[in-house]
């Protein structure tokens, strides 16, 4: 769970998300990763862990954002059968872990799912909200024609064995990390599987949408770019024919614009870092 000055919140949602795992009678380790928070969230984790040696913090020393904090935990401490990450506001509850385990027998790869629904009801968030969700899912498959719906969901489940391969080809630590992780998996043929989970707005979100609307725009188009450069390598990619007119003159206009250059390069560099960022893991 990657947590950035969430004092005001850590303390009831960590309650809830220990008592789950206790009442379940799993045998977890919860990992909180921090990159540079100035509130009280690692006294809250520190306080949590000199009860129970399973719960732990992982400070990083610079800022890598939610999909670099991820990407630091998960390949610098990968001990359990399955790990998941999910977000600090426990906008999906701990109880949609066990929905998403539940479906994982066949699967390297379980994706929780705000927009397919199944039997469960459908969720309540505001208008502009599911607009702008809907939008980027249907981007999303046209620009890379896989058939999953919420490429953006904070709650995901993975097979152990196969996290490190799949996360040192992640080149995306920003919010769009999601999208290139699914990219990626594809590309390397896992077995993918879209879960329909229950997931509650939370009206204190730390994340505004109309604020990473071109931060997220650029971010997809660059994951879109930095693939299609593969494919013209020779490389493993995502299942999708590529040459097209349109994915011609998509290259041909994103090869000439700097943004999109500018954006993957700094990408690149950043998840340079992560390796050399891995400390150890609080046990105090």
């Amino acid at each position: 769970m990657p947590v950035y000055n969430e004092g005001k919140r850590l303390q009831k949602n960590l309650e809830k998300l220990v008592a789950y795992c206790k009442q379940k009678e799993w045998d977890y380790e919860l990992i909180f990763v921090e990159d540079g928070s100035s509130d009280n969230t690692c006294s809250i984790v520190n306080g949590f862990s000199l009860l129970d040696s399973r719960i732990k913090l992982l400070s990083l020393p610079m800022r890598l954002g939610k999909g670099g904090s991820i990407m630091s935990a998960v390949l610098s401490h990968p001990t359990k059968k399955y790990i998941a990450y999910m977000d600090a506001d426990l906008a999906a509850g701990p109880s949609e872990l066990e929905r998403l385990l539940n479906n994982i027998q066949d699967c390297d790869v379980i994706i929780g799912s705000r927009i397919l629904r199944g039997d469960l009801m459908s969720i309540k968030r505001p208008y502009y909200r599911s607009i702008l969700s809907h939008f980027y899912s249907r981007l999303f498959r046209i620009l890379f024609r896989i058939p999953i719906l919420d490429p953006q969901c904070g709650l995901k489940l993975f097979r152990k064995e196969i996290v490190r391969k799949l996360f040192e080809a992640i080149t995306t630590p920003d919010f769009a990390f999601d999208t290139d992780l699914i990219v990626t998996a594809f590309s390397q043929d896992l077995k993918i599987k879209e879960v329909p989970i229950n997931w509650n707005h939370g009206a204190d979100s730390k994340v505004r949408i109309l604020r990473e609307i071109k931060s997220m725009g650029v971010d997809v188009l660059s994951i879109w770019y930095n693939f299609h450069l593969l494919w013209r390598q020779h490389k493993p990619t995502y299942p999708q024919k590529r040459g097209s007119i349109y994915g011609r003159i998509l290259f041909a206009l994103l090869s000439s614009n700097n943004e999109i250059k500018k954006r993957h390069q700094e990408h690149l560099k950043t998840v340079s870092l992560i390796p050399d960022s891995r400390q150890t893991i609080s046990d105090s």
